[in-house]
């Protein structure tokens, strides 16, 4: 049987997709090979028509959902939404509730640490992106002060976020959220 022309960019980008949401939501070393081929609808044996290793995937995983995260940034601002409505999204029960459609920044920052270096230089890619884009959010500031807030601000909530996430206090998670929310606006 033959297969269409960009049959196997598809089923690659099939596998990078599941695989984002599947490491989002168990992390890299919660999820195996095996399980993210079966969510994909494919045999484990396909996976080395496409990636070299976990590792290879995983590269391609952080540099995919970081910038899907950048396209969500950029919607949400060019859509008439600010700063603040970022904020707010970021920092809401919704995100908390379903990291394997959130941030990858919130969910997989710890587990990036210990990964390969390849695996690191796409997250350091990533995330230097959507710095730089928030950091456009204050023009009148010069650069290197607009970068440091940006990057403060990433901190804050994806801090807020990775707490709220933690604790099985519903309560308390409300209620890091809403700190989170206030001390992150008091910053614009």
């Amino acid at each position: 049987m033959r297969y269409a022309k960009d049959h196997k960019e598809k089923t690659r980008q099939r596998i990078i997709e599941v695989a984002a949401q599947n490491f989002r939501e168990r992390g890299f070393e919660g999820e195996g090979i095996a399980s993210v081929m079966q969510s994909a609808g494919l045999t484990n044996g396909a996976f080395f028509n496409h990636f070299s290793s976990k590792e290879d995937l995983a590269r391609e995983v952080v540099a995919y959902a970081l910038a899907e995260r950048l396209d969500f940034l950029n919607e949400r601002l060019a859509t008439g939404g600010n700063t603040r409505a970022y904020i707010e999204s970021y920092l809401s029960a919704r995100h908390r509730d379903n990291p394997q459609h959130g941030c990858p920044i919130a969910s997989l920052v710890g587990d990036v640490s210990r990964r390969s270096e390849p695996v690191r230089d796409a997250f350091a890619q990533g995330m230097e992106t959507l710095v730089n884009r928030l950091a456009e959010q204050w023009p009148e500031l010069p650069a290197a002060q607009a970068r440091g807030k940006a990057i403060a601000l990433y901190a804050l909530i994806n801090g807020a976020l990775q707490m709220s996430r933690a604790t099985k206090d519903d309560a308390l998670s409300e209620e890091i959220l809403a700190s989170g929310r206030a001390a992150a606006i008091a910053m614009l």
